[in-house]
């Protein structure tokens, strides 16, 4: 095999190494491919010492790279005795894995403030690669994925295709440290969290029901058929994400509901209508062995993820089945891993779909953040629409996840996390609430989204609301046992926000 057939496996692999890529300073760098069984591999990175491994006999291999401090303009050389390949404008930085589904997956094209972007200069040190959208074995060879699968840079004609959020995280990040930054895209729209976990993990918690749902779907289907009917249908391909479609022009900015509802009447059953089959990238544990093990264990900081919304069926378990998750991934990378989230922004109504849910499973998002070790939330409680589940303007959040990781993970002196309710308590002229990370606690202009019901579920009115250092203050007549509740609704506006305008996330609490 020659070096270019070499680079072709190599990206028809899905693994995320090739030219321009960024490498993880500062920790051993995991490097791994195929090859011939008992062969030799030489790896080399700029002047080092080679590194030397041997191809097992199931042809795969797998070493690392001692670590770097952050360094551009390098090059990457692998060789057997047969061939040699060499990436070109190698840098070492910091890297993060990009999760989740559309709005992660959500393009710079689509992203309504795009143009401030775009007529940027190019900027070297903001690199991403988007790994191939495939479902199953063997669909990279079936299709053209050339438009996936590389390490894309900051140039006009590559920034559209980065996800909005990794661009806007990766931007900031950099900018607080000056090194490069690179981000792996691993993210496919409509997908629940169990797409990207193991059938173990789902298994050994509350996930199960997931995959117990799968199975009776498949008992009812002639799975061979199925099978090859999805695999012969080209529009099960994602093989151009920029193309135009009812889906892009769904994901575009500024499209009225009603040419909403004219486009999902024109698309039809495609989008209202379908089975979750064998081959499907929606079924349990789908992608987590078609996408992310092709990725692992490529060393990384931490990851990003902006999930959730397609977990509206089971709303209750989010928390167990997105911390098994996180604990999947982590084995996965045999080691603890930093997870940096965004919390659901408010949503109304979109293609039949609602936020009837949302309440539970931001809930759900914050008890996360509250028990799983290294996990991080970030508020999108400004960013939402409220007849579109994607919202349309993604640097808030992409920023916010950077905020968190500046001050969680580098230790800067940032206020990362978002205003969070820590207690409450009855007053003389009403109630107050406490809250974590609420420096600079103001209110803006609008309504407050709060909701206060007596202990028999009568809507009790409040006569004011102001701020008192880290306290909200509520003037009323509140009895004990009323049930208090901020922002928990599908959709909702929150003028309520701290010094660095972070706002406050949902919650609800029975006043004592």
């Amino acid at each position: 095999m020659d070096g270019d057939n070499l680079q072709k496996a190599l990206l028809e692999a899905g693994m995320p190494f090739g030219d321009h890529m960024v490498l993880q300073r500062q920790k051993e760098i995991a490097i791994w491919g195929t090859g011939r069984p008992g062969s030799t591999v030489e790896i080399r990175l700029a002047g080092d010492e080679s590194v030397l491994t041997t191809v097992a006999s199931d042809g795969t291999w797998s070493t690392s790279l001692p670590p770097h401090e952050a360094d551009r303009d390098l090059r990457l050389i692998l060789a057997d005795e047969l061939t040699r390949i060499e990436f070109i404008d190698v840098a070492i930085g910091e890297v993060w894995i990009a999760g989740g589904q559309s709005n992660m997956e959500y393009f710079l094209a689509f992203d309504a403030d795009r143009r401030d972007v775009l007529n940027r200069p190019a900027h070297s040190d903001i690199r991403y690669f988007d790994s191939p959208r495939t479902s199953y074995e063997g669909q990279l060879e079936e299709y053209d994925y050339s438009r996936f699968g590389f390490w894309r840079t900051s140039t006009p004609e590559d920034l559209p295709y980065f996800s909005a959020v990794g661009y806007y995280f990766a931007a900031q990040v950099q900018a607080s440290l000056g090194v490069p930054v690179g981000v792996v895209g691993c993210n496919w729209g409509g997908t629940p969290a169990c797409a990207w976990m193991s059938e173990q993990c789902l298994d050994a918690g509350e996930g199960h029901i997931w995959l117990e749902e799968h199975r009776t779907v498949l008992e009812g289907l002639d799975v061979d058929q199925d099978s090859a009917e999805y695999r012969a249908d080209p529009a099960n391909a994602v093989t151009d994400p920029l193309r135009l479609s009812v889906l892009t022009l769904l994901l575009a900015p500024g499209l009225p509901r009603l040419a909403q509802k004219a486009l999902v009447a024109l698309a039809g059953r495609r989008l209202t209508e379908f089975t979750v089959g064998p081959l499907h990238p929606w079924r349990p544990a789908g992608l987590y062995e078609v996408m992310l093990r092709r990725i692992a264990p490529y060393t990384t900081r931490g990851v990003i993820w902006y999930q959730g919304e397609s977990d509206a069926p089971h709303p209750e378990i989010y928390a167990d089945v997105f911390g098994s998750m996180i604990r999947c991934w982590r084995d996965l990378w045999r080691e603890e891993i930093p997870f940096l989230f965004a919390q659901l922004a408010p949503f109304g109504e979109w293609l039949g779909a609602t936020g009837e849910a949302f309440p539970e499973l931001r809930r759900q998002q914050q008890i996360v953040a509250d028990t799983v070790p290294a996990t991080w939330m970030a508020s999108s409680s400004d960013a939402g629409l409220r007849w579109d589940i994607h919202p349309k303007r993604k640097e808030s959040i992409g920023e916010r996840l950077a905020l968190l990781a500046r001050d969680h993970v580098y230790g800067q002196s940032v206020h990362g996390s978002p205003p969070r309710f820590l207690s409450s308590r009855r007053t003389r002229d009403g109630m107050e609430m406490r809250f974590a990370e609420a420096d600079g606690l103001r209110l803006g202009r609008g309504a407050v989204p709060l909701d206060v019901r007596s202990p028999s579920g009568r809507s009790i009115s409040f006569t004011g609301v102001r701020v008192e250092g880290d306290r909200l203050a509520v003037s009323g007549s509140f009895p004990p046992g009323s049930v208090v509740s901020f922002a928990w609704t599908g959709y909702y506006d929150v003028p309520l926000v701290n010094g660095v305008g972070n706002p406050v996330t949902p919650f609800r609490f029975e006043l004592r």
